[in-house]
């Protein structure tokens, strides 16, 4: 399910516990790519098309789940720019069907998978292997084509909110703290 970050963030800052409940959780954060000359990469493999895509205003979040319930532990979740995809990014970037992820029943850590995507996925800044499971703790950056996105457990949402409205006050007067947004003076 696709989420305004704006939405969210600010239920959350008012209801912690309400939005840990009603949110599927891990969820990834797709923000909008720093301003730079160019994309990471080039090569587009979907021609044509708008796709829903975030502002540097209003980040995406996107439920780590399966569309088709129940979840079963051993099912992966597939992240890809298609709509039989669990997960769908609308990016020509992204494969078909780009990665994936996995909950690992017994210790309950969750795994990203590159399917051998065109344009790889990125955890950390570190390419990942095709086919090869990477562990995914509290929070993670990872890249998938030109997309950015930060993975986040629910325990490292807060924390995120505070970092991204520091980000985005940018000049402004106001000043961002653990116990929620002041106004500056």
């Amino acid at each position: 399910m696709l989420l305004k970050f704006s939405v969210l963030a600010s239920q959350f800052l008012d209801d912690p516990q309400a939005v840990r409940r009603a949110v599927c959780w891990p969820v990834l954060v797709w923000e909008e790519p720093p301003a730079a000359p160019g994309a990471i990469f080039t090569r587009r493999t979907e021609p044509g098309g708008v796709p829903r895509r975030p502002t540097a205003a209003e980040p995406l979040v996107l439920e780590v789940g399966r569309r088709m319930l129940p979840f079963e532990p051993e099912h992966r979740i597939s992240l890809g720019r298609t709509p039989e995809n669990d997960i769908v990014v609308e990016d020509s970037t992204v494969s078909r069907i780009h990665a994936s992820f996995r909950r690992e029943p017994l210790t309950g850590v969750w795994c990203v998978t590159d399917e051998s995507s065109h344009n790889g996925t990125w955890r950390d800044g570190t390419l990942l292997i095709p086919g090869h499971a990477v562990p995914l703790f509290t929070r993670a950056s990872l890249r998938f084509g030109d997309v950015l996105a930060t993975f986040l457990q629910p325990t490292s949402f807060n924390q995120f909110i505070l970092d991204w409205l520091a980000r985005s006050a940018g000049n402004r007067a106001s000043r961002v703290t653990a116990g929620g947004l002041t106004g500056g003076r």
